[in-house]
């Protein structure tokens, strides 16, 4: 009788764990932005070849003519940046090169020799059109804004990124693909300047935007916390783990957790059937940190208070503590680290069988369970409420916009215009100086813009609270 209570009790606890992330968090800005993009370049591809859009990057970015870019150099890794960008690319047109690097070991550039990437010549899911079409819609976006607006040196940044990839492997390619539709989710948002919303509905879709920001934002936090952070701690010592934490340790644990929900969607690009380096982040480390300073280190990353903070500077005070073992598996995994029962057979069929085990098995669902609700913990209702208050009064579109939007909203009837005095004194509202926030106003602001997750995040304070007052 006890034994079969406790499991009851036990499946109760695994219940709550799945419920923790109701379907209206689990939709993703970043994710339909990369299907529109995906619909656009079929629909509508650019005049202009990949060849011509890159030269004028090229150009922008080293203040060059389009003429001269395809013959800009620099000295790291590969010095032609033109033909090692469309070698990397698999565009057709180039492969006739070929185009000599630096033999960078464990890369795709071992041999000494920029190769296409499978991140790029792969076919856009559902499509005919290889992934490099959504790097060429990316760059065009950015080299077509006028050199005047601001938004425009974000291709600096974007040219060198996709550069250095270039002499790394797929798990960088992923990385800097995601940096590059963040800065283009960003540069399409109404530049500044521009009147605030004239309307309810308008200053409604303006709130829903801004949440679903904070929603993507707070999922990159959140897996951050629940595991990479944990992991860059215990591994700073340890280069070949630690470098790969970013790329491939998000892949590992963003599939886990989509075998326990199908349907999340979550800001990063799945390459489950690229990633030959996934063992380097599927390391059992909870075992790890159970005492000393990695046990404190845990405490302060699970800490919905530190979301956001980088793990540097939530663990300044403590000491170095990597893990002591005896060496590396096949693909670098500690043998103390690993998961038992989940295999670790290189490339993408390794992974994939990896992750059917964990879908199918109970044994290794149940190990997983406590690495899941480290990541749910982080969506209770009032936690979120506080991270997106703390998100929207620290943004730099609190005065201009999501202010007077969010009041707006909530005066009836609505004001013709909004006076800074308003937008100051509901930031008081919302947030004391001491940093104690107002869920209760949070809440009744996001139900006015009618934000998808409210409904469920109103039930579920309602729950605790009748479960307090019991």
């Amino acid at each position: 009788m006890g034994g079969r209570q406790s499991r009851a009790d036990a499946d109760s606890a695994d219940s709550a764990v799945l419920s923790a992330l109701p379907w209206s968090l689990r939709a993703s800005r970043y994710q339909r932005r990369v299907k529109q993009l995906a619909d656009e370049v079929c629909t509508s591809p650019r005049d202009e070849s990949l060849e011509v859009t890159l030269k004028r990057c090229i150009a922008f970015c080293y203040d060059v003519t389009v003429d001269w870019a395809p013959f800009v150099r620099v000295t790291v890794f590969a010095d032609n940046v033109y033909h090692s960008m469309l070698m990397c690319f698999g565009e057709p047109h180039d492969l006739r090169e070929q185009v000599k690097c630096k033999a960078v070991p464990g890369t795709d550039v071992q041999d000494g020799l920029v190769k296409p990437s499978v991140f790029w010549t792969r076919k856009i899911p559902g499509r005919s059109l290889p992934f490099r079409a959504l790097a060429h819609a990316l760059l065009g976006f950015f080299v077509d804004l006028e050199d005047a607006d601001p938004r425009k040196q974000l291709l600096v940044n974007i040219l060198l990124q996709m550069h250095e990839a270039c002499y790394n492997c797929v798990g960088r390619h992923k990385e800097v693909f995601e940096y590059c539709v963040y800065d283009l989710l960003d540069a399409e948002r109404r530049p500044d300047g521009r009147p605030v919303p004239s309307d309810r509905q308008q200053a409604m879709a303006l709130v829903r935007q801004h949440a679903e920001i904070f929603l993507d934002k707070h999922k990159r936090n959140a897996l951050h916390a629940a595991y990479l952070s944990p992991l860059k701690y215990l591994f700073q010592d340890i280069y070949e783990i630690f470098e790969n934490l970013d790329s491939h340790g998000a892949s590992f644990w963003v599939a886990m957790l989509k075998t326990f929900f199908p349907d999340l969607d979550m800001p990063f690009e799945d390459i489950e059937q690229l990633d030959i380096g996934w063992a380097w982040g599927a390391i059992d480390f909870l075992p790890m940190t159970s005492h000393g300073s990695a046990k404190l280190a845990l405490q302060r990353f699970s800490d919905p208070a530190n979301l956001s903070l980088d793990w540097r500077t939530v663990t300044r005070d403590l000491p170095r503590n990597s893990p002591r073992f005896e060496g590396f598996g096949a693909l670098g995994a500690p043998y103390l680290g690993r998961f038992r029962g989940l295999p670790f057979r290189p490339g993408p069929a390794g992974f994939q069988e990896a992750l059917r085990r964990i879908r199918q098995q109970p044994a290794m669902q149940k190990a997983f369970l406590p690495y899941v609700e480290r990541f749910t913990s982080f969506f209770q209702p009032s936690i979120l409420l506080q991270r997106w208050t703390f998100f929207a009064l620290s943004s730099d579109r609190w005065v201009g916009e999501l202010g007077p939007a969010l009041q707006r909203l909530r005066a009836d009837p609505a004001p013709s215009a909004v006076a800074p005095e308003a937008v100051e004194a509901l930031r008081e509202e919302l947030c004391s100086v001491d940093g104690e926030v107002n869920v209760d106003v949070a809440l009744s602001l996001l139900g006015l813009a009618e934000v998808p997750w409210v409904p469920e995040s109103v039930a579920s304070l309602a729950l605790g609270e009748a479960k307090r007052t019991r």
